[in-house]
C-alpha cells in the first residue's frame, strides 16, 4: 500500500470540494474513498464528507457525519449548526430547533446559533422568539444584519431595527 503525504490528502479534499461544487457527487465520493484508512476519520475528511452530503442533499448522511463531529469536537459550535441544518431538511424543523436550543446553552455567544434559531422560529411563526434571537445574533455579529435582509426564512419578519 502506498503512503500518502499531507499534500496528496489536501489535493483529494480540494478535488472532492470541486467535484461537489460541480454537482459531480460520485466523483467526489471516489476521491474520499480512495484516501487511506488511517485518515478517513480525521476531522478534515469528515468535513469533506459533510460538505459533499450537504451539496448532494443527502440529509440523513449529513446528519450522521455532523452528529459524529458534534461528539468528536464538542467545543466547536459549527457542528451543532451543521447537525441542525441537516436535521431540518432530513427530519423536521422542530427537531432542528431542539438541537439549537440545546446548543445555545453551551455556546451563548455564537451568533450563527442565534441567527439559525431566529430562522427556525420565524418559519414556525414564532415571531417574537425569532425577533429576539435575530436581535441577539446581530448584536453578537453585526454582519448578520445584512444576511437577515435577504434570508428567505426571515421574510415573515418586519426588520426595521436590528440593533
Amino acid at each position: 500500500m502506498e503512503k500518502w503525504n499531507q499534500s496528496q490528502i489536501r489535493r483529494s479534499i480540494l478535488a472532492c470540494s470541486g467535484f461537489t461544487d460541480l454537482g459531480m457527487f460520485q466523483e467526489a465520493v471516489r476521491e474520499l474513498e480512495a484516501l487511506p484508512e488511517s485518515v478517513r476519520e480525521s476531522t478534515p475528511i469528515l468535513i469533506a464528507w459533510l460538505e459533499l452530503y450537504q451539496g448532494w442533499q443527502k440529509w440523513s448522511e449529513a446528519m450522521a457525519v455532523a452528529e459524529h463531529l458534534v461528539a468528536r469536537e464538542p467545543g466547536d459550535p459549527n457542528w451543532p449548526v451543521a447537525f441542525a441544518y441537516a436535521t431540518r431538511r432530513g427530519v423536521s424543523l422542530k427537531a432542528a430547533l431542539r438541537i439549537l436550543q440545546e446548543a445555545v446553552l453551551s455556546f451563548p455567544s455564537c451568533a450563527a446559533i442565534h441567527f439559525n434559531l431566529a430562522c427556525y422560529h420565524a418559519q414556525l411563526h414564532q415571531l417574537e422568539e425569532a425577533s429576539l434571537y435575530l436581535q441577539q445574533a446581530c448584536k453578537l455579529d453585526p454582519s448578520f444584519r445584512v444576511t437577515a435582509q435577504t434570508d428567505p426564512d426571515l421574510a415573515v419578519l418586519k426588520q426595521p431595527n436590528l440593533s
